[in-house]
């Protein structure tokens, strides 16, 4: 028997698959086939394109499926302990990846990376979050804050807190972001009361406050742009 036939059949499916990512990038793929390379990494021995097929049905997208909650993707045949790790590894090197550039480049010259990552990483949170990003004299991304976070609509913010750690962390300017996972994207009367609260005692000690950013989906709201602020 040729040696190539007794390989299980999968084996070149894979290869094309790789091979086709290689040549053409992720739009070379369709939508079951981007989860099936992935799957490859973690589950060697397995035909795994049915899974992914079921993946992508149940969960509607890639995006879908990196959003989807562990315990309904361990629901799917060969989605173990290995795939979960890596599905969060790839998340959080996105994550730091979108951070990393920010930091690295002014955000005067860096809204729109600024405004992406601050999507990636509140846009789709389920419960409400608040961060304060610290600044330097350049603009660039000191330290990250999360000040608090809260239920479906509510996070608790403490403006001598975020103040405190802004001059703690020697910051120029602070910029604060916050998610509304209602999706309703208009600054509440409370965001706004927050935001003069923080504003008046940061303006007292020479920090500029450079904006609040509201994000829900893949949607934002600046007040510097809404002249908020």
């Amino acid at each position: 028997m040729n040696k190539d036939n007794s390989k299980p059949h999968y084996l070149n499916h894979r290869n094309r698959l790789r091979n086709r990512f290689l040549k053409h990038g992720i739009d070379g793929l369709q939508n079951y086939e981007i989860i099936e390379l992935f799957l490859t990494f973690v589950i060697p021995h397995k035909d795994v394109k049915e899974p992914a097929k079921e993946i992508i049905t149940k969960f509607g997208s890639v995006k879908g499926f990196f959003d989807a909650e562990e315990i309904e993707l361990m629901k799917i045949k060969f989605f173990k302990e290995k795939a979960i790790t890596l599905r969060r590894f790839i998340k959080e090197i996105a994550l730091l990846y979108q951070r990393q550039l920010a930091e690295e480049i002014p955000l005067t010259r860096s809204r729109e990376e600024l405004i992406k990552y601050c999507i990636e990483k509140l846009g789709y949170q389920e419960e409400e979050e608040f961060w304060m990003f610290s600044l330097d004299s350049k603009y660039s991304i000191i330290k990250e804050n999360l000040i608090s976070k809260g239920l479906i609509d509510k996070a608790p913010v403490y403006p001598r807190k975020i103040i405190e750690q802004a001059v703690q962390q020697k910051a120029f300017a602070i910029l604060l972001v916050h998610n509304h996972p209602n999706g309703n994207l208009k600054a509440s009367e409370q965001d706004i009361t927050i935001t003069k609260a923080i504003n008046i005692p940061a303006r007292v000690l020479n920090i500029k406050l450079y904006d609040h950013i509201i994000v829900s989906g893949n949607n934002y709201l600046s007040f510097k742009d809404e002249g908020l602020l």
